[in-house]
């Protein structure tokens, strides 16, 4: 594939994010002079998640590997909250932009000030716009909400010459306002794969340990989820779920299920006493950063995603990239035959809080080993669509596709 030598492309970004560095890292060695432009410290610096209930710090090599700046620290709150500041940062992102002048910016979204400002840079100096979003049509929306959509969205999208896409449910989204898919191109979430490949490394060897730590039987069948412990990710269904398959048969076949959950977050007195109940079938390990998960996903059978709504959730698609088989709500967004989560194949989906549904697919997998492996050997088998390889190459197509002659970037 061929591009223009030195493509230089602006990333307009509100914080450093763990998931997006791997990306920003591999582009270096492929032609495009990638510049990301902060808005926030947040993530950098350590910062009281509330959803968590706790301190929270990205490892300090987020930044690293790639050229980028703060133009401001603005406060993660939304823009009607800090008009001030949210106007100063966006005039700084015109400045930086005419500076720099890039051939090509990426736009995280459209829902705030300097989106909206490095988008009307774009059409004031005939650059092309690339977005990327998670959104999707899954989550309930109010009437209003849905009209305000539907008349704002269509123009709004039509002046950017591509999307980043991340999953079938969000090209869906895409469509559904008017974007043709010829302006799609697949850009999955990108993540820590190497720290991931190496548990996989010694995957027998983290299996033996975790389980040995948290006093799990080696022949059980573990269930991981990972997540902020709140409402809005439904982990007390897979309490009440374990509930409902303790009370029904056991053969000596069927394996013992354990949750394990790695979060925290508002919900955990209410977890720990389920966990008190039911006798060690649901363990609490607590807030897990990225050096801890992949021991996690190592260790575990399966992974479990029940919440309310969750555009695409990075713990899915690592549990993927770690060759397990996953169990998620049809709330959760990465689901579709190209996505992470293929229902039939390395997935099943149920009706969000089912729970009846949810213990029946738990039953049925700790009785069928054959079908459990099977369902790791799709996942194993989805890793090329969804690996950091493919998230490069679906950008260099997207920055190809705008800056060529016959491109909506020519324009």
């Amino acid at each position: 594939m061929k591009f223009v030598p030195q493509t230089t492309v602006a990333a307009v970004v509100s914080h450093p994010i763990q998931h997006f560095a791997p990306l920003y890292r591999a582009v270096n060695d492929r032609n495009l002079d990638l510049r990301v432009l902060f808005l926030s410290r947040a993530g950098l610096d350590r910062y009281h998640d509330r959803g968590f209930g706790t301190q929270v710090q990205w490892n300090s090599d987020v930044t690293d590997g790639y050229r980028h700046e703060f133009l401001a620290d603005l406060a993660l709150r939304p823009d009607w909250q800090q008009p001030n500041a949210c106007r100063r940062a966006a005039g700084r992102v015109w400045a930086a932009l005419d500076r720099l002048r890039p051939e090509c910016v990426l736009i995280y979204g459209y829902r705030h000030t300097f989106n909206l400002a490095a988008l009307a840079w774009c059409r004031r100096r005939r650059v092309p716009a690339l977005m990327t979003s998670d959104s999707e049509l899954l989550g309930r929306r109010s009437t209003r909400a849905r009209i305000v959509k539907r008349l704002a969205l269509p123009p709004l999208l039509r002046s950017m010459d591509a999307f980043l896409t991340i999953g079938d449910n969000n090209e869906a989204y895409l469509a559904a306002y008017g974007v043709p898919r010829s302006r799609m191109f697949r850009v999955p979430l990108t993540t820590d794969e190497a720290a991931l490949r190496e548990a996989m490394d010694q995957r027998d060897i983290h299996r033996r340990a975790v389980r040995a730590d948290l006093g799990i039987d080696p022949a059980a069948l573990v269930a991981l989820f990972a997540g902020k412990l709140i409402d809005r990710k439904r982990p007390l269904d897979l309490a009440d779920a374990l509930r409902e398959l303790a009370r029904r048969p056991h053969s000596p076949q069927a394996r013992e299920v354990v949750v394990v959950m790695a979060g925290d977050g508002q919900l955990r007195p209410a977890l720990e006493e389920a966990a008190a109940e039911l006798d060690g079938a649901l363990r609490l390990v607590g807030f897990a950063d990225q050096r801890q998960l992949p021991r996690l996903y190592a260790a575990s059978d399966l992974y479990v995603h029940p919440a309310q709504r969750d555009p695409h959730p990075l713990a899915v698609k690592e549990a993927v990239l770690s060759g397990l088989p996953v169990v998620v709500s049809d709330r959760v967004g990465s689901v579709g035959p190209t996505d992470d989560v293929r229902p039939g194949r390395n997935g099943r989906v149920y009706p969000v809080g089912d729970v009846t549904t949810l213990a029946g697919i738990l039953d049925e997998l700790r009785r069928g080993p054959d079908l459990l492996a099977e369902m790791a050997r799709e996942s194993e088998k989805a890793i090329g669509d969804i690996e950091l390889a493919a998230s490069v190459e679906g950008l260099l197509r997207a920055v190809s596709a705008v800056r060529s002659p016959h491109g909506r970037g020519s324009r």
